[in-house]
């Protein structure tokens, strides 16, 4: 069976390093149990890396290149298409899926660089939050309440370039006009993306 599985381990989101005090009542669940995201920005529920940003390992024997590291970008919404055309099964016409077909990266038959990603949106409660395209990130995210300390995080707008600044320390948005205005026009689009 192993000669003829694909087998693909992942996640939905990173770690909830916040999660609300409630959590430990339980007497055996500890803060520290919910992970890190190392040197990423966030966690669970949060649109920066640290809340979106997660392993992805694939095996499937004779297709995939064994020890094979990839940094592009992706989305777990991939998986659907990308199993479709690899089991030549037929997905329903005439609706635009919110994932792509990602196969021939995943095959080592793209080369490094090459592989452009169409905007990958980060959501929460069925609102986008932020938007990735290449190296750069736009992220439009409303004030909310921390759910541990109960502060007032204030709205924001800001611009990452994550190949320079992957823990997203340095907003870009005054900076990089063009840039944030270009990903300003796909997030405020996030609904012709089909997502």
């Amino acid at each position: 069976m192993a000669d003829n599985t694909i087998f693909i381990f992942s996640s939905d989101n990173g770690p909830w390093s916040e999660y609300p005090a409630r959590m430990e009542k339980d007497g055996v669940t500890k803060r520290s149990h919910a992970g890190a995201a190392g040197i990423f920005r966030g966690s669970k529920a949060q649109s920066y890396e640290g809340g979106a940003r997660v392993p992805f390992i694939i095996y499937w024997k004779n297709r995939i290149p064994a020890g094979q590291q990839r940094s592009e970008a992706i989305s777990n919404v991939d998986v659907l298409p990308t199993l479709a055309t690899w089991t030549g099964t037929k997905l329903p016409a005439g609706r635009e899926l919110d994932g792509q077909d990602i196969g021939r990266l995943l095959e080592g038959k793209v080369k490094p660089g090459r592989f452009e990603h169409r905007p990958i949106f980060l959501v929460n409660h069925g609102k986008p939050e932020a938007v990735k395209l290449r190296q750069w990130k736009y992220r439009e995210a409303p004030a909310w309440e921390h759910p541990v300390t109960g502060q007032l995080i204030p709205a924001v707008k800001e611009l990452f370039n994550l190949d320079e600044d992957p823990s997203e320390r340095v907003n870009l948005i005054d900076t990089y006009k063009e840039e944030a205005a270009l990903l300003k026009k796909i997030f405020d689009g996030f609904a012709a993306y089909g997502q």
